[in-house]
């Protein structure tokens, strides 16, 4: 009798797998089906200065209406804040990193810097200044409106070990879609928490690797460079995106919390 419920049992199994590897691949959340997407968030970078020392700092303006997106899009939107010195004013946060990114992006455009300067997907939409947080808010959504609610045939996963005031980023890409994807680079930024008013989304540290080629229904892990925790006592995010090989567009973003 046991070695018949045995026999029946072994039957069933094997009915079961049968019947799972026959599901036809129609799901849009499968990465091996051609037509799979994702949503795609939108990469907000602000490029601040919120040193107490500048008058009228209009920088808050920007800070506060990114607030407000950030309270109408909480699962939409990945923001980050680059601060950087200017002519006349410095700022504690300043990172030759964030000059960096900043000149870069603005090659793009008519190279004018100033603050604050707020890019959406990288190079896909810039606002600069800000003359009020109503008026902040209206540009803002102006330049988000044509970049919500698109699909992306990238999807991340954010990873990270902990090696006491380091964090290595540990992140998994996949590629979606019928067709492979080259020439792309993936980037994190260490983002701390430092007070709840400005400066609650302040970019730390970042570290970037090349994705040569991801083939399609797959994904690669990829280990980046440690990032320091410099506040310890603060709440830290880890910040990923996937870009074209300029570092220009953006094609998909995510954050997670750091434990």
């Amino acid at each position: 009798m046991a070695s018949g419920f045995v026999s029946k049992l072994l039957t069933l199994f094997i009915a079961l797998f049968a019947a799972c590897s026959d599901i036809p691949r129609d799901n849009p959340l499968d990465p091996k089906n051609p037509e799979s997407t994702r949503k795609q968030k939108v990469l907000i970078e602000a490029f601040v200065n919120t040193t107490d020392s500048l008058p009228a700092n209009v920088n808050k303006f920007a800070l506060a209406a990114l607030d407000s997106l950030q309270n109408t899009y909480p699962a939409e939107l990945v923001i980050l804040d680059y601060h950087r010195n200017t002519r006349d004013y410095s700022d504690p946060y300043h990172s030759i990193e964030n000059e960096n990114l900043y000149r870069h992006y603005i090659a793009r455009f008519d190279s004018f810097a100033g603050v604050p300067d707020v890019f959406f997907n990288g190079t896909l939409a810039r606002v600069q200044g800000a003359s009020g947080v109503q008026n902040s808010i209206t540009r803002f959504s102006t330049a988000l409106s044509g970049l919500l609610n698109r699909n992306s045939e990238f999807f991340i996963e954010i990873g990270y070990q902990r090696n006491g005031s380091q964090v290595i980023p540990e992140i998994k890409v996949a590629r979606l879609g019928g067709s492979d994807a080259s020439n792309l680079v993936l980037k994190t930024a260490l983002i701390a928490q430092i007070d709840p008013q400005f400066l609650k989304r302040v970019v730390r540290d970042v570290s970037t690797v090349p994705i040569q080629r991801i083939e399609h229904g797959t994904f690669r892990k990829f280990t980046l460079a440690p990032l320091l925790i410099k506040e310890p006592a603060v709440k830290h995010f880890l910040a990923a995106y996937v870009t074209d090989g300029a570092e220009e567009v953006v094609f998909q973003c995510e954050i997670s919390e750091v434990q």
